[in-house]
């Protein structure tokens, strides 16, 4: 159950300093005058637009606070660091990641064959050098 302390009307401000009055009322889909009745707290804010407060937030349901600070907005996901992101961006990152777990590996096989070289040529310098010595 929503909270019926002064939370949602706190919710509501913040909401406002973050997307602005015209953006807000159209992401509630309200009218002016009820959202000046529930700024003035001359009507309480229903339990379904405060949970839609919250997710303009930050505060995603379902996710037990893992997602503090995300929110949605104009149809893309936006980080608490304010970076946004498409659905097109967030499908890549799965191939992104493969990319780089292949580049891990490739990378660690190149270690291997620089390491395995330079023992190599730590072994045949001493040779090398008396072969000089008497040319």
């Amino acid at each position: 159950m929503l909270e019926s302390t002064a939370r949602p009307t706190r919710d509501l401000h913040r909401a406002l300093d973050l997307v602005g009055e015209r953006p807000l009322l159209r992401a509630l889909n309200i009218h002016e005058k009820t959202l000046y009745r529930w700024r003035t707290g001359r009507c309480k804010i229903p339990g379904h637009q405060h949970q839609a407060i919250k997710m303009l937030l930050g505060d995603l349901p379902g996710t037990d606070g893992r997602w503090n600070g995300w929110r949605f907005h104009g149809g893309e996901l936006w980080s608490p660091a304010g970076d946004r992101f498409e659905p097109g961006h967030v499908l890549s990152l799965i191939l992104l990641r493969q990319q780089l777990s292949a580049q891990a590996r490739e990378l660690e096989r190149l270690r291997v064959r620089l390491a395995i070289a330079e023992e190599a040529v730590e072994r045949l310098a001493p040779a090398a050098n008396e072969s000089r010595a008497f040319a």
